[in-house]
This record gives C-alpha cells, structure tokens and sequence, in this order.
C-alpha cells in the first residue's frame, strides 16, 4: 500500500502511522498521484487510528506546508523554514494543477461525492453539503469561519454566540445576522440566498456590505462587486437538500453540469448546447439516470451510455430525438 515513486517517502508498514501518514501526504503533493494508489490510501485510511493520524498532521500541513520526510531528519538551521514554505507553496501550485481533487483533501474538513451530506459544526449549527461540495471550518474564541472551497452549502446558523459567522469564498465574505442561507461557487463567482433572516455580502475583505432578506439574493465574481439577483421564493431556496433540483430558465449546459455531480459515472459533452432553449424543469437528483432522461427529452439531448456508468451528451439529430 505504499505510495509509487517519485513520493519523497513511501510509507513503511513498520513506520508508525504519523509517519506514514506524512508520507501519504508528500506523495498527494508529489504531482504523482494515481488512481490505483489512490485506492491504495483509501484502504490504508480505513485501517483504525489511521484516519485520526492523517488529519492530524493534514492539520498541520495547512499551516506550515507538506512535512516532507527528508527535510524532518535535518537539524534546525537558519533559513530552514523560509525554503519549507517556498517548497509548500511550489508543491501547492503543482498539486493544484495536477489534481485538484487531491488538493481538495487535503484542505478540506468536510466534502462530498455524489451524494448531499449534513454536517454538525462545533457551535451547534447546521451546514448541508450539496454532492461534489467541500469546506474548511476555522472555529477560535473570536470567530467562526467556514471556508466554501468548492459546489454549494445550505447553513442553518445557531443563535447565542458572541463570534460572528462568516463564509468566505472566492476572496468574498457572507455573514450571517441571524439566519439559514445557502452559497454556492461556480467558475464565474459566488451566488448567496437567504432562505431566513438577514445575511450581508462584500464581494472583498474591506469592500462594502450588500444586505439581503429572507428571498433575496445576490453574486460577485473575484474581485468584482455585489450584484443584487432577482428574488426566489424562500421555500425554492436549496431545494436540493430535499432531492429536487429546480431550473428556472437554466442553460441547459449548465443543467447537464448540475445533474452530473450527482452521477457515479463520468458525464461529457460533445458539441455546442449553447444553441439549445433554456429549460425549465424540476428533476429528482436522488434518481440521476432518470433525470438525466427527463431532461434529454425537454431540452432536445441525446444520451450515449457507456460501460462503467459514462455518458455522452450531444444535441439530438432530427431522427433520434429519446434517449438511449
């Protein structure tokens, strides 16, 4: 179960599981991961006590960059630690080109496959994950931080603490007045509703505050400002924690993209879909195949499927308008 060269330090199975859980780190650093040792770290993950040592020193990874075992069995010297956080940043950039979804694990406290997931925070409230979602939760005396790393979150927030609640994302801040609102990223911003309550918005750290009521919503871009979103009933808010995904004038590459979180198995594009009628449609996300054919058929789509759970999305030809 080891992790394959060129990793700084395969773990040993004579190694205690600190250190092999450091070593399992620098191979997710190392640009070299793979899919059958990805199975490898799974297995070795299930192994008691083995998860707990991991997150350990994931922990600790965040704060001073990947413990590279070569460079733990070097005396302290003068400068040492100035070349590890270069190295950290230059093994981050390449972990984040390479695989992001390593990249995700290992800044993630909480994420999601296919499936939404309800998350307890240490506070007491309540976060819900969308499939293919991730946060980091940064809880002190003085704060309660949920960074939004990736997808979509549902917070039912707890009243009675003096620390505000923020989510950052995308260099963007939501803070929470008393309140259940949802963020979600996507590669063009930031979108936030609020199902109850008040929220306000700030598109950056120092910016100004947007503030937003009870169906009301609103989205920034990096860097950009807070722009005001037509408003939604608050009962259509997040309405994919009860299994529904609702499409009000979607895109319909975007709905392919949206159904296909919830999906085992791969799902690709092929051609253009931007000349295709947006759809209006309410799909069960919690049965993804059928909705996958629900949509095929509204938005004029033909289904290839593949072995292993892959599909193919195209534009149907005139003479093959139903799924197969």
């Amino acid at each position: 179960m080891s992790p394959p060269e060129p990793s700084p330090a395969p773990p040993l199975a004579s190694d205690p599981p600190a250190e092999q859980a450091r070593a399992w780190i620098a191979w997710l650093t190392s640009g070299a991961v793979d899919a059958p040792r990805m199975e490898d770290f799974e297995r070795w993950l299930a192994v008691p006590g083995h998860r707990r040592a991991f997150e350990y020193e994931r922990q600790l990874w965040r704060v001073l960059g990947p413990p590279v075992a070569e460079e733990a069995r070097l005396a302290p010297r003068p400068g040492r630690r100035r070349a590890r956080l270069s190295l950290a940043a230059a093994a981050a950039l390449a972990l984040l080109w390479v695989s992001p979804e390593a990249w995700l694990r290992l800044r993630a406290d909480h994420r999601t496959g296919t499936a939404v997931a309800t998350v307890a925070l240490p506070d007491g409230s309540a976060a819900v994950l969308d499939a293919d979602s991730a946060i980091a939760v940064d809880y002190s005396d003085t704060q309660r931080v949920v960074r939004l790393l990736h997808g979509r979150v549902w917070f039912k927030v707890a009243p009675g603490h003096p620390q505000p609640f923020r989510v950052l994302a995308q260099g963007g801040v939501v803070e929470d007045i008393s309140t259940a609102f949802a963020v979600a990223t996507a590669a063009d911003g930031v979108e936030t509703e609020v199902e109850q309550g008040q929220v306000r918005v700030a598109a950056r750290a120092d910016g100004g505050w947007t503030y937003l009521l009870a169906g009301q919503r609103a989205g920034f871009a990096r860097g950009g400002a807070v722009q005001r979103h037509p408003d939604r009933a608050p009962d259509r808010i997040a309405a994919w924690r009860e299994g529904e995904l609702l499409l009000d004038s979607t895109p319909v590459a975007d709905a392919v993209a949206q159904l296909a979180r919830y999906r085992d198995g791969a799902t690709f594009v092929r051609g253009d879909l931007s000349t295709l009628p947006a759809v209006n449609a309410a799909l069960r996300v919690d049965q993804p195949e059928q909705a996958l054919d629900v949509l095929a058929a509204t938005a004029g789509l033909e289904l290839i499927r593949l072995p292993m759970g892959a599909v193919i999305v195209q534009v149907a030809t005139q003479d093959r308008t139903t799924p197969r």
